[in-house]
């Protein structure tokens, strides 16, 4: 039977969890939060002065649920304050668009190849000709090609000339959903300015010491980058020790993600871990009085906190901090409680700081990763018993990485649609590695102002991370190393939870009807997937897709695809990764067969060059015209093509587009803004009908 009595803060946490999520569901349209959370207060204090009196066992747990009711509606309560458009004076009630607003930098700066990115909060707005106080987050780029490394600063004042444009939604089918993102950190608009638009008018930095820890920050990836040459280390170094993520380029994140490793690089959970551990080591000889345990927790406390100073007080890392506090609190004051007790502790308090850290992928992760470790790890050490001490260290390395994986294997399949087959191996070497280059690199900075000792010990840490970054690579050329296109669903990954939490119920409870259930639910996906894979062999669509300079359609059959791009798609993997690939492994096609424009070939349809330089594609009944040229060719009858897709800004009177007499004309995003916004006044003026993919989103026609 399970027991509930001895893990109180996990059903308060769970309540909690239970109002955040029931405002993220309901939040728009149940109003007075304020005054129900009030209600179920004053309901428990009468149902705890009833328990009392009536001293029965059903009073006492009306009274317990209706406790627990209490902190349902206090998360809900909580959300709502926290939901940045809540606020009357937001951006998103403004009566007009501003010509002018004022604002403050409030967040790290990010610095990119010809642009640096940040997020200011808007103080004031000039409506009509009138200034008036506002509030809200634009997320602001600014060109950068000055030798100066930071052009902007934490608490800079900042007068902007032009109005905010709203995120907009994603541009194409199952694409990573960024508006959703910036919304979860309270972000509902974007600005991309020129460098004529922000003037510097002052300093007023929101928190001093944040400001202080940027700064401190700052100083150190500096001298990160002058003593250590190579870019590539450098970036790793800064990425482990300080969180600054800035320079690490495409290739070597993912030889991180192909391994399973890339958690060493967001200093987070891992890093903070690794501190707290040599913190214990170093502090242990304290005798076990109070005094000297109390001693030992301030040591302790404040060296966590001061590493985390120096990353810039990042959220990933003030989660860790906190959880790791609480339990060198606990255990200083040797409270008889347990570890789930004291993470829950931990949860509570970071979501009632920020209600939105639970839409965070960092939060869902570091915690189910940290319960894995937790209950899993234990009982997998002890299924060996290895008297080698290094083989034991090996085993327990082992066991973690399993652990952590297991905990987390649903979530990673669900955000990130893919599986490293090595990650057991990689982590083995990589998470011993990286601890040895967060220590070395953390003493190298420490010790930076001494000639010799500095140079010997940035010469062993570059060595430690130059030996991360080639083992990865290697591991990552291994056959099967990665298993992408992994596409499952949110009520996939719930029951998959499901099974595992059923499946450990059974192996601890030895109770025959959590098996059972865990095998319904294995019945229950199988049911679905079947289904899913049966629909999918059945599917025939066309689809335009929106990206940006480029041309790209999918002719979709079964679970096989042709993708038609222009050469600026078909050289860029990472355009085609982020904008393409999430729609077509939804579809079950794990990957397509590119096709050219130009080439004249395409395997499962017919494509014919015209003499003009255009082309005609036949799929499937439907004939789609592309005029990239203007178009030279002229019938006698209309050629009445299903869809005529304009490209590349082509030349062309929209009269002439009437004498093809298409269904609709389509206009895809490798035309400019200037030349979309001239067609549509014209197409509009003809009453010819259009589509523009660029405003609108990728145009997806399911032929069944």
């Amino acid at each position: 039977m399970l027991r509930w009595a001895p893990y109180p803060f996990i059903r308060i946490t769970l309540s909690l969890v239970a109002g955040i999520l029931l405002y993220f569901i309901l939040g728009e349209g149940l109003h007075y939060s304020m005054e129900i959370f009030a209600f179920f207060v004053a309901a428990f204090i009468i149902a705890a002065v009833f328990s009392l009196r009536a001293k029965a066992a059903e009073a006492t747990n009306m009274a317990g649920i209706v406790g627990l009711l209490c902190f349902v509606f206090l998360g809900f309560w909580a959300t709502h304050l926290h939901t940045e458009k809540n606020n009357p004076q937001h951006l998103l009630h403004l009566s007009g668009q501003p010509a002018y607003y004022v604002g403050v930098v409030e967040d790290y700066l990010v610095q990119k190849p010809g642009y640096q990115s940040t997020v200011l909060q808007v103080q004031q707005v000039q409506v009509n000709g009138k200034w008036q106080a506002a509030d809200g987050k634009v997320q602001i780029s600014l060109p950068h090609d000055s030798e100066k490394t930071y052009e902007l600063n934490y608490g800079d004042v900042l007068l902007i000339k032009g109005a905010p444009q709203k995120v907009a939604p994603p541009g194409n089918p199952n694409q990573f959903d960024y508006r959703q993102y910036l919304a979860n950190k309270g972000i509902y608009h974007r600005h991309y300015l020129q460098a004529f638009q922000a003037q510097k008018i002052g300093s007023a930095p929101p928190s001093p010491l944040l400001a202080a820890s940027i700064h401190l920050r700052r100083n150190l990836d500096f001298l990160l980058r002058q003593r250590i040459e190579a870019r590539r280390e450098y970036a790793i170094s800064s990425a482990l020790i300080l969180g600054v993520k800035d320079e690490l380029d495409n290739s070597i994140r993912s030889a991180y993600a192909s391994t399973g490793t890339m958690h060493v690089l967001a200093v987070s959970g891992l890093h903070v871990g690794l501190i707290y551990l040599v913190l214990v080591w170093l502090f242990s000889f304290f005798a076990p009085s109070v005094r000297q345990r109390v001693l030992q927790a301030v040591l302790i406390l404040g060296f966590l906190w001061t590493y985390a100073f120096l990353t810039g007080l990042s959220p990933s890392v003030l989660r860790a901090v906190v959880m790791f506090s609480f339990v060198t609190v606990g255990t200083a004051i040797k409270r008889q409680t347990n570890i789930y007790n004291t993470i829950a502790i931990a949860a509570a308090a970071l979501l009632l700081l920020n209600p939105y850290n639970l839409k965070e992928v960092g939060f869902q992760l570091s915690f189910l990763a940290v319960l894995g470790i937790v209950y899993l790890q234990p009982k997998l050490y002890g299924l060996l018993e290895i008297n080698n001490w290094l083989l034991d260290k090996v085993w327990s390395y082992f066991t973690v990485a399993i652990a952590a994986q297991l905990a987390t294997l649903p979530l990673g399949l669900f955000y990130f649609h893919q599986f490293p087959v090595y990650f057991w191996f990689a982590n083995l070497l990589i998470v011993p590695a990286a601890m040895f280059a967060l220590y070395t690199g953390i003493v190298a900075l420490a010790f930076s102002w001494v000639p010799v000792l500095s140079s010997l010990l940035f010469a062993l840490h570059y060595g430690i991370v130059w030996g991360m970054n080639w083992f990865n690579e290697v591991v990552q050329h291994l056959p099967y190393a990665l298993l992408n296109g992994i596409d499952i669903t949110a009520l996939q990954t719930w029951l998959l939870y499901a099974f595992f939490i059923m499946l450990l119920l059974f192996v601890a409870l030895r109770q025959l009807r959590y098996f059972a259930l865990a095998t319904g639910i294995v019945a229950v996906l199988s049911i679905k997937e079947i289904m899913e894979t049966v629909q999918q062999k059945e599917q025939e669509l066309l689809t335009i897709y929106n990206v940006r300079g480029s041309t790209g359609i999918a002719l979709v059959q079964g679970q096989q695809a042709t993708l038609l791009a222009d050469s600026a798609l078909l050289h860029d993997e990472s355009n085609f990764s982020f904008n393409i690939q999430p729609h077509l492994w939804y579809l079950g096609v794990a990957r397509p067969q590119f096709a050219s424009m130009g080439s004249g070939a395409i395997a499962s349809a017919a494509y014919t060059m015209l003499p003009d330089s255009n082309s005609l594609v036949v799929w499937q009944g439907q004939r789609m015209l592309l005029l990239s040229h203007p178009p030279q060719l002229t019938s006698q009858q209309p050629l009445s093509p299903n869809y005529l897709l304009l490209r590349n800004n082509v030349r062309v009177k929209p009269q002439v587009l009437q004498a093809y007499a298409p269904g609709k004309v389509i206009l895809d995003a490798s035309n400019s803004p200037w030349y979309r916004q001239r067609l549509h006044q014209q197409l509009d003026t003809l009453g010819i009908a259009y589509y523009d993919v660029a405003d609108s989103g990728a145009l997806v026609v399911r032929l069944r």
